[in-house]
């Protein structure tokens, strides 16, 4: 049986022509149509994770198209009924060829002239077509607006960034035109990627309901394991076949890489097209990747050289920034999907704080991949096959070659680089957390068991690597002898906290230095287990 899956289609009334795979999440949908006028959300979600499907769904949903739902939950739950609507996708209108106020009028005067129409005088365009369409119709209006963000996050992708401010300006203005609106609307949905814009963009909106936490709605777009297992039974066999695995094996997989997307805690979804790319392909690699980092994201991580992403407490205040020019590293990175919340910690029905971490491990090979080649100024191509070469020799338990390859991934770094991170680690112990970030990055690609930062009786192991033969527990130091990190190592009685494993421990001291751009001198260290007090 051939299944054709839909990654290229996000047209709801295309997928179901087609009879491609719909996931059926109307009966959600229900839940935010049913309520009756003047109903007015706000949603985010990071990039390729069904937004504009869902849009489409509410649009086929308010044109009155009943029989594209046959067999679906809403089929017969609700009343029927065609409404004027105005759908504006920001990925589709021209701003950077006509400047974005221009782009927006054009947008609302071609939607007017479709319905024959004209706007009076176009000062304020969403306004004033909401008054011809209902002045025609005199029926309330259905307002669809997808990635809403997407001038904004255009013009922080630039050095200047005053256009994103510009831009963000002009969407103020804009959707401005909504206030007061009431009247005229059945129905509003606003989707983006972030959320620093509620207060400023849309502090008209008094009423618009943010339910991009709102736990009856965590798993609107994503793919739950149920729905998983349900819709995609073709696809998974064929996947389990080809790859040489059990069924049970397969889905432990599958979870591993892709699943681990949360806005509560306790449920937790897919992104739809790293697994339709998985399926169709029966190929399990880095498909989140391939969607693309938006450049002022890398630029901050450089920058703060925030590495270290699991186990972080975030309070709910931190889902929504409000100043484009002191943006919060981890609010973008839970709103881009590189974190999700892993749990939620509640004090009388009030939460007072998530704990976050990466989402999967495609998002923490991407999150990896894309720093250590920022920071070493080298292709991710480059440093992908300098992980492989290190992961064999760690592998081949050859400490001596995995050193060698992190020495010349050093030597391979340009100047400027190590200059302009030494400005950096003004704040950061001038420079030293440059050199931790780098092997904490390379170590976590190795496909290997390793760990940073780990907490023992006596303090922090500074990196720990496991293969089926040996565990080699690392300590960095900074224009320092490796004996006095191996001594530290000792003294401290770090091998103590694998008393019990019967694999050789090897005692590793990396000695950093500055003025040379990379490892001075390393020592290693057999640990003798009779040293051992238990």
């Amino acid at each position: 049986m051939t299944v054709n899956y839909s990654l290229t289609i996000q047209t709801f009334s295309k997928l179901i022509e087609e009879d491609r795979i719909y996931v059926d999440k109307t009966d959600l949908i229900y839940d935010l149509v049913r309520k009756g006028s003047g109903q007015a959300y706000f949603f985010s979600r990071p990039r390729r994770f069904g937004k504009s499907l869902l849009i489409s769904t509410l649009k086929s949903i308010f044109e009155g198209k009943q029989e594209l739902f046959k067999g679906l939950f809403i089929y017969d739950k609700i009343e029927w009924l065609a409404y004027p609507i105005i759908h504006l996708s920001m990925t589709d209108i021209d701003f950077v060829r006509w400047g974005l106020k221009e782009a927006l009028k054009i947008q609302c005067e071609s939607i007017a002239k479709s319905h024959g129409l004209s706007l009076p005088n176009q000062k304020s365009p969403l306004k004033e077509l909401l008054e011809v369409l209902y002045e025609k119709y005199q029926q309330k209006i259905v307002i669809l607006i997808d990635e809403y963000d997407r001038p904004i996050t255009y013009g922080l992708d630039k050095e200047d960034s005053s256009i994103a401010e510009e831009n963000r300006d002009i969407l103020k203005g804009f959707y401005s035109g909504l206030k007061d609106a009431d009247n005229y609307l059945r129905f509003l949905f606003i989707t983006g990627i972030t959320k620093f814009s509620k207060v400023s963009i849309f502090s008209d909106l008094n009423h618009l309901n943010d339910i991009t936490l709102n736990e009856r709605f965590v798993n609107l777009c994503g793919y739950t394991q149920t729905e998983l297992e349900k819709y995609f039974p073709v696809g998974l066999a064929k996947l389990a076949e080809t790859r040489k695995m059990s069924p049970e094996k397969c889905l432990l997989k599958i979870k591993e890489w892709y699943d681990g997307f949360s806005w509560d805690g306790e449920n937790f979804v897919y992104n739809p097209y790293s697994i339709l790319r998985l399926l169709e392909s029966s190929q399990f690699s880095n498909y989140w990747f391939e969607t693309g980092t938006p450049t002022f994201l890398v630029k901050m991580l450089n920058e703060k050289i925030d590495y270290q992403l699991e186990n972080i407490k975030v309070l709910p205040l931190n889902f929504s920034t409000f100043n484009l020019r002191n943006l919060e590293i981890h609010t973008l990175l839970l709103q881009t999907g590189y974190l999700s919340i892993k749990k939620r910690f509640e004090t009388d029905g009030e939460v007072d704080y998530y704990l976050v971490g990466l989402s999967n491990k495609e998002c923490r090979e991407s999150f990896n991949q894309m720093l250590l080649a920022d920071y070493t100024g080298n292709y991710i191509s480059e440093t992908g096959i300098s992980i492989y070469e290190m992961r064999t020799a760690f592998i081949q338990n050859d400490l001596p070659q995995a050193m060698k390859i992190i020495e010349t991934m050093f030597a391979t770094i340009p100047a400027p680089l190590f200059s302009r991170q030494q400005a950096n680690g003004k704040k950061v112990g001038n420079g030293e957390n440059f050199y931790h970030a780098i092997i904490y990055l390379v170590f976590n690609l190795l496909g290997v068991k390793m760990q940073a930062e780990v907490a023992v009786r006596e303090g922090r192991i500074d990196a720990v690597v496991e293969t089926k033969e040996c565990i080699y527990i690392f300590e960095f130091k900074k224009n320092q002898q490796p004996e006095t990190a191996i001594q530290q190592i000792l003294d401290r009685k770090y091998p103590e906290k694998y008393a019990l494993s019967q694999k050789e421990i090897q005692l590793i001291g990396v000695s950093f230095s500055l003025r040379k751009r990379g490892i001075d001198k390393w020592k290693q260290v057999l640990y003798e287990r009779k040293n051992i007090h238990n």
